[in-house]
């Protein structure tokens, strides 16, 4: 720890609310320290278990949403998209409206 910060050795330099919040632990017992930075420390592990989860479903959801994107792409080109424009470049080509 660095000597310009609060702390348990540096009490005064915490403002009000971290004074009693370090006088509250100071007060505690070894084992009720060791439950409360279990019960943390476990806030922190679900924390990020539910973030990895919730980005695996939206990485998931892309997935799905791309595939059925280039699906939707190629059947609208496989419809007949392609030919379509030939045509149309070909009749712009000839300079009228039949072939």
């Amino acid at each position: 720890w660095s000597s310009d910060v609060c702390s348990p050795t540096n009490i005064d330099l915490c403002d009000d609310d971290k004074k009693k919040q370090i006088e509250e632990y100071m007060a505690l017992s070894t084992a009720d320290m060791d439950s409360k930075i279990s019960e943390y420390e476990k806030q922190l592990t679900e924390a990020e278990e539910t973030f990895k989860s919730e980005v695996q479903k939206l990485q998931e959801t892309y997935q799905k949403l791309s595939a059925d994107k280039d699906a939707a792409l190629a059947a609208v080109k496989d419809s007949g998209l392609g030919l379509l424009k030939a045509v149309k470049a070909a009749k712009a080509k000839s300079g009228s409206d039949e072939l």
